[in-house]
């Protein structure tokens, strides 16, 4: 009952937005469209290609995409129902100048939530045991391909559209802009972290629902966030819900509605609602700039700040043996409606950084611009 009584709380907060905020950013007519369909009773022995032919996993539709090798935007049509899906930390494709649009099946450009039949759910399928496997839901990686036009990095164009992700112990969705790439600069002592690729770049999450994540709900190691960027920037994440992402003790302070982290930048993060986390629900680490957190609500959240900025500097570095990293700046966190911490036993400061200091870079050869700083704020209630 508990659990219930969060969820109704949270989804008739959020749903306090200005409904014409809501719509997703509609894309230019194409000439043409590559359709995948999904079905909770399809099979992945099917070819996908028609609503009477579905398949039943990501792992494949991807196998579908890269047979196919389409030139156009995708979509990929997921019918209502329930998926027993395990983490997928393998989503290799895209396909330059163009989106993979993950839907429900009778979604329509501009529809909102009361046009559809209700928001498919993928949940993590229970080993035999009756545990559940770790990771997240979904994890976009880099092509392993050398002659792949995004194994560089670039515009991945991904979109996420109106699904419910749920029991994901890592989280739900990890864009990994820097998988199997090098990232240490060894020139420094110790190693300086350095973008290991140009990203996975021009992603949309737009009415999602990310619940019970981290491992209060699946046992199993700890969680991370319910979104993570690594590398990844220039991403549109906007009207989700995010609700009971919690670690256990000692890991609650581990698990984040919105992790931003190494690299990534220019990301709008606006009017979502935030629910029972754990940790602080908004972290941004290492160089992760002009980034926007407005308009955004929060309930029983986090243990040190709603806005959380950090950066692991030189005697971190040594400290933990790892890569050095510096400080991140220019982000923005304003209008959001403010709530209690995750206790519930008191009011939770709107940000904090550490290393603390607006103007502290990390040290040569980290620097932020003159006159700029790591972190503005302003009229948050």
């Amino acid at each position: 009952m508990r659990t219930t009584l969060r969820i109704l709380t949270a989804v008739a907060t959020a749903l306090t937005i200005p409904a014409a905020s809501l719509l997703p950013t509609t894309r230019a007519e194409a000439a043409e469209v590559f359709t995948v369909y999904m079905s909770p009773t399809g099979s992945d022995a099917n070819n996908g290609l028609s609503p009477t032919t579905p398949v039943v996993s990501l792992v494949r539709v991807q196998q579908v995409l890269v047979a196919a090798k389409p030139t156009t935007d995708v979509e990929v049509r997921i019918k209502q129902g329930t998926y027993s899906a395990p983490p997928m930390h393998d989503w290799r494709f895209y396909v330059p100048g163009h989106t993979i649009w993950f839907m429900p099946v009778d979604y329509q450009d501009g529809d909102g939530l009361s046009g559809i039949a209700g928001r498919p759910v993928f949940k993590n399928k229970r080993n035999a045991d009756g545990s559940y496997p770790g990771g997240y839901w979904m994890q976009p990686r880099l092509p392993s391909d050398p002659a792949d036009p995004l194994y560089g990095g670039g515009t991945s164009g991904l979109r996420f559209s109106y699904l419910q992700i749920e029991y994901y112990s890592a989280g739900g969705l990890s864009i990994y802009g820097d998988s199997g790439r090098d990232t240490s600069d060894e020139t420094y002592d110790p190693p300086l972290r350095v973008r290991g690729s140009n990203g996975l770049n021009g992603n949309t999450v737009f009415g999602m629902v990310f619940t019970h994540l981290g491992n209060r709900w699946t046992g199993g190691s700890y969680g991370y966030g319910a979104i993570v960027l690594t590398n990844s920037s220039g991403n549109r994440i906007e009207n989700n819900h995010f609700i009971n992402v919690e670690n256990v003790s000692p890991y609650g302070g581990y698990i984040h509605g919105l992790y931003v982290t190494h690299f990534s930048s220019s990301n709008q993060m606006n009017r979502n609602a935030f629910s029972y986390i754990s940790g602080d629900p908004v972290k941004v680490r290492n160089m992760s700039n002009y980034n926007t957190v407005e308009y955004n609500t929060f309930t029983r959240t986090g243990r040190t700040s709603h806005y959380r900025g950090e950066y692991c500097d030189l005697a971190c570095a040594r400290a933990n043996d790892i890569s050095r990293q510096c400080a991140s700046y220019h982000n923005r966190f304003f209008n959001n409606t403010l709530g209690s911490n995750y206790a519930g036993t008191g009011t939770l400061p709107t940000w904090s950084l550490n290393p603390a200091g607006l103007t502290n870079a990390g040290g040569a050869p980290c620097s932020i611009p003159d006159g700029d700083q790591r972190l503005r704020t302003g009229y948050n209630s």
